[in-house]
């Protein structure tokens, strides 16, 4: 429980205390530093899960294989603004791998597919937001009966997309782009996203509601065949 507790904390206070630390306290490309620093903490958050289970290289390559989905998935639909399958996909992981693996691959994705769209001051933002969704709906849907109940999985993942990842970054865009933090500064640049946030949110609830089962099936049905993350091999 403690160690749950510990994951948790770093996930959601001590990475949003690094991107902000390195925001104003280092000059320049501080998103290099704060990208690596997030990806340290989130190793760091993801071996305390792991308890007294051993870290397997099968563990790795399907860590490696959802990034390299979600990164797809975001690439393939360029030319769509926030019609993106990135979001679902990771949020399918950490379903079925765990809320610390679902941390991992979302911040991943997003830092991996920067490399093809262009690395940025929001690209802290961006990994922090699709972890945290990910990690949330690890947290809600991990080894629960409700888990294979596709509407509400839909809905969550849908509206936590919709809420966090959105909020989060158009909180860098307003941290970078507004010189003035005052309250109608701030609603204009929330506003601004709106819309790009409710097709992001939209795009994956009906990617998750078709998806599920079959996806997070298959996900399932390697993670118990291979043993992955603790589960039991066949």
């Amino acid at each position: 429980m403690l160690k749950k507790i510990a994951s948790i904390l770093i996930i959601t206070i001590l990475i949003p205390v690094i991107i902000f630390a390195c925001l104003f306290l280092i000059k320049g490309k501080q998103y290099y530093v704060s990208s690596l620093l997030i990806l340290c903490s989130a190793l760091a958050a993801f071996f305390i899960s792991l308890e007294h289970r051993k870290l397997h290289t099968r563990d790795l390559v399907a860590i490696s294989s959802v990034v390299a989905l979600a990164v797809a998935g975001r690439a393939a639909l360029f030319m769509l603004p926030q019609v993106k399958l990135t979001c679902a996909i990771v949020i399918l992981a950490a379903m079925v791998f765990g809320p610390d693996v679902g941390f991992i691959c979302g911040a991943l994705s997003m830092l991996v597919s920067n490399m093809f769209f262009g690395q940025g001051t929001n690209t802290p933002f961006q990994m922090f937001g699709m972890g945290l969704v990910a990690f949330l709906c690890g947290l809600i849907f991990y080894k629960k009966n409700y888990g294979n109940n596709r509407l509400l999985a839909a809905v969550v993942g849908g509206v936590l997309c919709f809420a966090v990842y959105g909020i989060i970054v158009d909180t860098g865009s307003a941290v970078f782009f507004t010189s003035s933090f005052k309250a109608a500064s701030l609603l204009a640049v929330y506003a601004s996203g709106l819309k790009f946030n409710i097709v992001h949110g939209v795009t994956t609830f009906f990617v998750l509601l078709f998806s599920i089962p079959n996806l997070k099936n298959t996900f399932e049905r390697i993670a118990v065949k291979y043993g992955l993350f603790g589960e039991g091999s066949q």
